[in-house]
């Protein structure tokens, strides 16, 4: 090492036992072959827009999808799961069963991208920093869309604040309603990269944090920030929504850091 320089920082998790963590680097992701299975997966989502289903409906029938893709029934049922575990697809047991569309979740998306986080060694720290900037670039995004009509439906839901500060809202109603207005941001992004990525962040956060401890008590807080930004967003203000976002998600961030405590430096985990 050359005079003068220093070792770099070194992230120590909080747990008792060290944890290492492997480097980010380039490997054979690029080049290497598909598997079967991944074949079998990817043709059956290419089959899934080409017929222009729609979540809930029904794929073919496991003798039909055998003769169609020319491989083993083994192939085919692991290109299945490996589509049921992202959730864009179900699968219903018993007569009258079979693989069903699913949605596009960017929450499993980010459920899955938890697992290379752990091993990067990326702390929860990490983690409501990165939410903070996509956040913010995806409130900006929102108010710079072009057509009024579709920032105005997008908002819609969130410009009344009647019935926003229910006390005895269940949880899991509180989260899927909250997180729907960060959706609805996204929606607006006019880049179908950034809404399903950058969502996935928050995605994350929000599975954690409730988990972890009870959201709901920032209701108050969270309805009130919604409010302010529906009407950044629906005039236009593109620095004020990107503003107001900053601020909205350094209050939940700081919530969240209190209860979190020294885990904040912990390796994100897989849930």
């Amino acid at each position: 090492m050359p005079a003068g320089a220093v070792d770099p920082p070194r992230r120590t998790p909080a747990a008792a036992t060290p944890r290492g963590c492997i480097a980010i680097a380039s490997g054979d992701g690029v080049t290497r072959r598909l598997k079967t299975s991944e074949t079998v997966a990817r043709d059956v989502v290419h089959d899934i827009i080409a017929r222009g289903l729609q979540p809930g409906d029904g794929l073919p029938s496991e003798a039909v999808m055998l003769e169609q893709y020319g491989v083993s029934r083994e192939s085919l049922r692991e290109g299945l799961r490996l589509l049921e575990v992202q959730g864009l697809l179900s699968i219903r047991r018993g007569p009258g069963g079979g693989p069903v569309v699913g949605t596009v979740d960017p929450s499993n998306l980010g459920r899955i991208s938890t697992l290379y986080f752990h091993l990067a060694g990326a702390t929860y720290s990490e983690l409501f920093e990165a939410w903070v900037l996509t956040e913010c670039v995806l409130a900006d995004r929102a108010a710079r869309n072009p057509d009024r009509n579709a920032r105005a439906a997008a908002m819609a839901p969130y410009l009344d604040g009647d019935g926003a500060h229910e006390e005895h809202e269940e949880l899991e109603k509180f989260v899927r309603e909250h997180g729907g207005f960060h959706i609805a941001i996204a929606s607006l992004a006019r880049n179908r990269v950034l809404e399903l990525t950058m969502q996935t962040m928050g995605q994350i956060v929000a599975h954690h944090v409730a988990v972890t401890d009870d959201p709901r008590v920032m209701r108050d807080l969270i309805a009130d920030d919604h409010l302010r930004l529906a009407r950044a967003i629906l005039a236009g203000h593109a620095n004020q929504a990107r503003g107001l976002m900053e601020e909205h998600i350094h209050g939940i961030v700081g919530y969240s850091r209190e209860r979190f405590g020294a885990r904040m430096d912990d390796f994100i985990e897989w849930r």
